[in-house]
């Protein structure tokens, strides 16, 4: 089994699936504490990094990257990954297709409440793009200032 393989599915096995059940929104992981688990050398930070942060275990596990912590180096043993815990339907009657989009809904809450809301961002965006002042005019339907 590669390394990559065995970092995966201690992943899951140890922090993913215990999370999952208990009913927790989210999962943290450090690179330090699994390169203890698995009593790897700390020279194998990156491994345990790329492979915390790659697509294969966000998908084979239903996870939503939505915060990582870290350093210059970019992979480092202070290195911390955070995911939204995707739902899984379990239920054998529940015939529903899963929606992506749903699964991610709530994904950036934490974010855009720390921005003010997302209605105040995305004016502040658009005022920062178009260089809005305080003597703007407001725009038509059809582009002009009538």
């Amino acid at each position: 089994m590669q390394r990559a393989d065995r970092i995966r599915r201690h992943v899951l096995e140890r922090y993913v699936e215990p999370a999952r059940s208990r009913g927790d929104e989210t999962v943290s992981l450090i690179a330090k504490e699994v390169l203890r688990d698995l009593e790897l050398r700390g020279d194998c930070a990156p491994s345990v990094c790329s492979a915390l942060c790659a697509l294969k275990l966000r998908k084979d596990n239903d996870l939503a990257l939505i915060r990582e912590d870290r350093p210059p180096s970019k992979q480092s043993t202070t290195t911390s990954f955070t995911y939204r815990i995707l739902r899984r339907s379990t239920k054998p009657d529940d015939r529903r297709p899963r929606n992506a989009v749903r699964d991610l809904l709530g994904a950036g809450k934490e974010t855009f409440a720390a921005l003010g809301g997302g209605e105040n961002w995305l004016r502040r965006e658009r005022e920062e793009f178009y260089g809005v002042t305080g003597d703007a005019v407001e725009v038509g339907r059809h582009g002009g200032g009538d």
